[in-house]
């Protein structure tokens, strides 16, 4: 464990070679200075307060990245067996064991990378608003970095990377950024980047499909594509870890529809027992007025479908992604709002542009 005041200085650097590399063209911009902030002193106060148990808060999957940097690693080396390489999230564990070699904490790394990450998203967002000619207003920003990845960005997980990755896999500016985007996504997340794929289909398939048939066709499929999201999550079971193949258990039950409908808007913990979620409902309620993003990205995501009778490339893709995903998932007790970041960004960028689009419309019937 190394000292408060090494690790306070370890963090400020990292925070101000980011703050360096971002205005080196430009003024800095008032979002990244006031994220970059917020990371500095919240990291800071993580480790003031947990020391180094703070691979213990919040999740879990901070200790097996420790693990990873600490032990795994050194140790094993890097295997590119299937199941290490789909298992040990080299996207972000790489880049951060190898720069810790220098001396720079792992765990911190770990946690810069997803600030790195979060900027990232905020300027591809920017740029993608921007081929929409909408000039970004900073109600937009909540939409797709919001304050559910601000915090997110001082925890050692890989959520954002994660967040990034899937939207360049979408709306990234060439083919072959789209296609970095997917492979770092089955890297991090296998599940999401099958789910990915049977999205870009869903995109291909109704290109065909005609505007009287369009509503009939998508509740269909929609149907469809939960149940084919549940058996091929006991398929992908069945290959990965050799488990025999069954179907899966009552996916149409009244409690997996709840759950659909409260991960939709962002309140699946009521859906969940105490094993899975430890605090109580009235605080995870509570949670919900800094969290508000969680319900704000899908609920105005899935009006603007609703008002639409015609969906572009990226609302196909990102619906049927999140369909399917929702199948995948549907057999566990992993539909935390945490798998769901991914989708809050593509869901937040799809919310804006119809929004604009509707009052540009509402404008030019008054005029």
């Amino acid at each position: 464990m190394i000292s408060l005041t090494s690790y306070a200085a370890q963090t400020i650097l990292l925070a101000s070679l980011l703050l360096i590399f971002a205005g080196r063209k430009q003024k800095i911009d008032v979002f990244i200075g006031f994220v970059v902030a917020f990371w500095v002193i919240a990291v800071i106060a993580i480790y003031y307060r947990y020391g180094a148990d703070q691979i213990n808060f919040y999740s879990n999957d901070q200790v097996f990245h420790w693990r990873l940097l600490n032990y795994y690693l050194p140790n094993e080396g890097i295997p590119l067996r299937m199941g290490e390489v789909l298992s040990w999230r080299y996207p972000v564990i790489l880049p951060a064991y190898f720069i810790s070699k220098v001396g720079f904490d792992g765990i911190l790394l770990l946690k810069f990378s997803q600030l790195v990450y979060l900027v990232l998203i905020y300027e591809t967002g920017k740029r993608f608003l921007v081929q929409h000619n909408l000039k970004v207003r900073y109600w937009h920003i909540v939409f797709f970095a919001g304050p559910t990845l601000i915090i997110m960005s001082s925890l050692a997980l890989r959520d954002i990377a994660l967040a990034f990755f899937f939207m360049t896999s979408i709306i990234g500016k060439n083919p072959s950024l789209r296609i970095i985007g997917f492979l770092a996504t089955a890297l991090l997340r296998p599940h999401l980047a099958v789910a990915l794929l049977f999205g870009f289909l869903a995109s291909m398939a109704f290109k065909s499909v005609k505007n009287r048939l369009f509503i009939p066709i998508l509740t269909f499929a929609t149907v469809g594509a939960y149940i084919l999201g549940a058996y091929m999550y006991r398929f992908g079971a069945t290959i990965k870890d050799g488990v025999p193949l069954e179907s899966p258990y009552e996916i149409f039950s009244q409690l997996k529809i709840t759950r659909w409908g409260a991960n939709f808007i962002g309140l699946q913990f009521l859906t969940l027992g105490e094993t899975v979620v430890s605090a109580s409902i009235s605080t995870l309620f509570l949670s919900r007025l800094i969290f508000f993003d969680t319900f704000l990205i899908p609920i105005s995501f899935l009006i603007i479908l609703l008002l639409q009778s015609k969906w572009d490339h990226i609302r196909i893709t990102t619906y049927f992604t999140f369909i399917f995903f929702y199948g995948q998932i549907s057999d566990t007790d992993w539909n935390s709002s945490r798998q769901n970041i991914p989708f809050f960004v593509m869901m937040g960028l799809v919310a804006i542009v119809g929004i604009e689009a509707r009052k540009a419309s509402r404008e030019e019937l008054v005029a």
